[in-house]
């Protein structure tokens, strides 16, 4: 049986809900992490990139490979920005912080639910990033296709990094030990896990433009539905940390 895309979406939400609600830390990391990679942001530009390799006629391997090297520089490039980011937080105190991620997290949550209903895109990737990107995406090398991956992963953090912020304070709050950072590794892991999945199935133009229809379709609804997720989690915070 099928399970339509916004039906899924709404399930992986709600499992998120209870795993936070039940401080059940490592599920909430791997949800949540899911969640945030199929953020229309990152997952446009692969598809943009193995349509782009289709269209030079490389052979599977060679996708495979390069898309592989984009995936580990977009991984590289966001477990960077987090580790810097729960540095930075532990110096404050946690509470504060657990409060600065869910206000955080309730402005991204009504930009994005906004773009839902307006069908607009206040939170992508930035413009003047986008001519780079696409110039390291068109010279097919693999060095090209790592830096292309840095890029997206960089440029992509101020559109899907409200959820992320939110995680790190979260995991901050235990201080930085081998657990934390592995847990952090694990929801970056996550987060490349649904583009590590369209490389595997889009290999072909047959289904990479079933893809991208099921990616322009659902967009509106995706930002409405996430940005929703989004305002009642921080919310929730704000009430639970005692605002």
């Amino acid at each position: 049986m099928r399970v339509p895309p916004i039906l899924f979406l709404v399930l992986l939400i709600l499992a998120a809900i209870y795993l936070y609600v039940t401080q059940n830390i490592v599920g909430l990391v791997i949800v949540t992490g899911f969640l945030d990679g199929i953020h229309p942001c990152g997952f446009t530009v692969l598809l943009f990139f193995i349509a782009f390799l289709l269209s030079l006629k490389k052979s599977r391997g060679h996708i495979l490979a390069l898309g592989g090297l984009y995936i580990l520089g977009v991984f590289i490039a966001y477990f960077s920005i987090g580790l810097g980011i729960m540095n930075a937080v532990s110096i404050f105190e946690p509470h504060f912080m657990a409060k600065a991620g869910a206000a955080l997290l309730i402005v991204v949550g009504a930009i994005s639910a906004k773009d839902g209903l307006m069908g607009t895109s206040t939170l992508k990737i930035p413009k003047f990033s986008q001519p780079y990107i696409a110039a390291f995406l068109e010279k097919g090398t693999l060095a090209a296709a790592l830096i292309a991956g840095v890029l997206v992963g960089l440029c992509a953090f101020p559109c899907v990094g409200g959820l992320y912020v939110a995680i790190i304070t979260m995991l901050s709050a235990k201080g930085i030990t081998a657990s934390t950072l592995g847990l952090l590794a694990l929801y970056n892991l996550m987060f490349v896990v649904p583009l590590i999945l369209a490389l595997g199935v889009s290999s072909s133009e047959k289904v990479l433009g079933k893809l991208e229809e099921a990616e322009k379709k659902n967009r509106r609804y995706f930002k409405l539905i996430m940005g929703l997720m989004m305002l009642g989690f921080g919310l929730y915070v704000l009430l639970w940390s005692g605002m």
